[in-house]
């Protein structure tokens, strides 16, 4: 699969957050410039080398670099055009308030949300959009 000039997402497959996350970008990227991958599977862990190591947030990996926890949700959001990129104007909240916020909720997420037991089935469309 090329993922040339792809933006690539790697999740935790595991979170029901996330995998709602994903099905909700799955929806709203009109300009199918996403790609998805589990962050816990070998072709993450082999492909993207760069990344720091035992990352257990969310990864955006764009043409020019990546981004990690709010940052990658921001810039996601900023991605998705109006009305979703009105988000990305929260960076003005400074870097080290927004990720202590989003480390409570990733320290919770299984907790109130719980895990996700089963996989989830794609139509041929959006098998399309995983590595």
């Amino acid at each position: 699969m090329d993922i040339q000039g792809k933006h690539i997402i790697l999740f935790d497959d595991a979170c029901l957050v996330c995998n709602r996350f994903v099905q909700i970008l799955l929806k709203i990227d009109r300009k199918n410039r996403f790609l998805f991958g589990s962050l816990h599977a070998d072709i993450a862990k082999n492909r993207f080398h760069d990344l720091p190591n035992n990352i257990d947030s969310i990864v955006y990996l764009s043409p020019t670099g990546f981004s990690i926890k709010s940052d990658a949700i921001l810039n996601i959001c900023k991605q998705l055009g109006f009305p979703y990129s009105i988000l990305s104007y929260s960076k003005i909240l400074p870097l080290k308030y927004r990720d202590i916020l989003y480390d409570y909720f990733a320290k919770n997420r299984y907790k109130w949300f719980g895990k996700n037991n089963y996989c989830t089935i794609l139509n041929e469309k959006q098998q399309k959009k995983f590595i």
